[in-house]
């Protein structure tokens, strides 16, 4: 797929602009109704270019996500705010169709890439222009739509506090903006990372909508929970497929879902090596876990033998002293 044929696939689709998580939407409320001017799809000929995997990449030529009237950027001293073409236009999109659907407070995003990609601490990944944090629509105590002034990770029961202010999930926008992302019509979501107990809780929300079973199915998908997904508490992690454009450079690895565009590159000898690493890092890690286990339990059985041993000490001594007591009596 040319950027040619995706920016007009991209401008069809707002044309056209279904409620995509609302069933039975309104019309787009004042104040929005002009919202698709802040959300074009990605320009034909964007130089942005994501080389390598997400979490040994870099990213070429990077644009920058921008606030808008419905996305607030969160910035930090990483610089972090640059992707591809595709995933800023896929979040400025999302917040858009958001808008529309159930106007309320800003979708607040967090980190994507540096300016150049590569290593961002604290992550990961986040290294070739792929990848991005984007903060949960919230309710306040009330119950009315608000915007925290930072993530706020949630417990289970889906609420959370920042000092003294609590905010719990929003599920309806929640459900909205994933739907927004899975049906984009440019950019290719891989994944979102979410802890399994707000995965249920948009789920449900969906069900509850009576939302379409592809729909739902697609969402299902992308959401299923991975390594890292119940660190999620405060934040969708949000990753899409390589462009086809930016291929062979860039880099895509399982899973590979039905809406995947054209055929994967092959990974690098590099990237082979670095996970042939990594898995035996993985089974270092899982066999000394398994060592921790066994010595725990070893423990514990020690433990548990230790008290058997003291209790039949302690009734031997009280049948002795039972014994010495009768004796006593029958002699006196």
């Amino acid at each position: 797929m040319s950027r040619w044929s995706s920016a007009l696939g991209a401008l069809a689709w707002l044309l056209a602009a279904p409620a995509l998580a609302q069933p039975g939407a309104e019309a787009a409320p004042e104040g929005a109704r002009d919202a698709e001017a802040e959300a074009p799809a990605e320009e034909p000929g964007s130089p942005s270019r994501s080389i390598g995997v997400p979490d040994r990449g870099r990213l070429r030529d990077a644009v920058q996500l921008e606030e808008t009237d419905h996305l607030f950027v969160r910035h930090s001293r990483r610089n972090a705010q640059f992707g591809t073409g595709e995933l800023v236009g896929l979040i400025t999109r999302a917040a858009v169709s958001v808008a529309r659907a159930a106007p309320g407070p800003k979708l607040v995003v967090g980190d994507l890439s540096a300016p150049r990609g590569g290593r961002l601490s604290p992550h990961r990944s986040h290294r070739s222009g792929r990848d991005a944090d984007i903060g949960f629509y919230l309710l306040d105590a009330d119950g009315q739509t608000t915007q925290a002034p930072q993530f706020v990770g949630l417990r289970r029961d889906g609420c959370g506090r920042v000092r003294d202010d609590r905010y719990c999930f929003d599920a309806p926008r929640n459900f909205a903006l994933l739907s927004a992302l899975v049906q984009d019509p440019v950019a290719r979501v891989q994944y979102v990372l979410i802890a399994p107990d707000i995965r249920r809780r948009v789920l449900a929300e969906g069900e509850r909508q009576g939302a379409p079973a592809e729909l739902m199915a697609r969402i299902a998908l992308v959401t299923e929970p991975h390594a890292g997904s119940h660190s999620h508490r405060s934040h969708f992690h949000v990753r899409i497929y390589c462009p086809v454009d930016d291929r062979p450079q860039c880099i895509d690895e399982p899973p590979y879902h039905d809406w995947y565009d054209g055929e994967p590159a092959p990974p690098t000898t590099g990237i082979r090596r670095m996970r042939s690493r990594q898995r035996q890092a993985r089974a270092r890690q899982r066999a000394r876990a398994a060592r921790r286990r066994a010595a725990r339990e070893r423990q514990r059985r020690a433990r548990a033998r230790a008290r058997r041993e003291r209790r039949q000490q302690q009734r031997s001594r009280r049948r002795s002293q039972q014994g010495a007591a009768a004796t006593a009596d029958d002699g006196a």
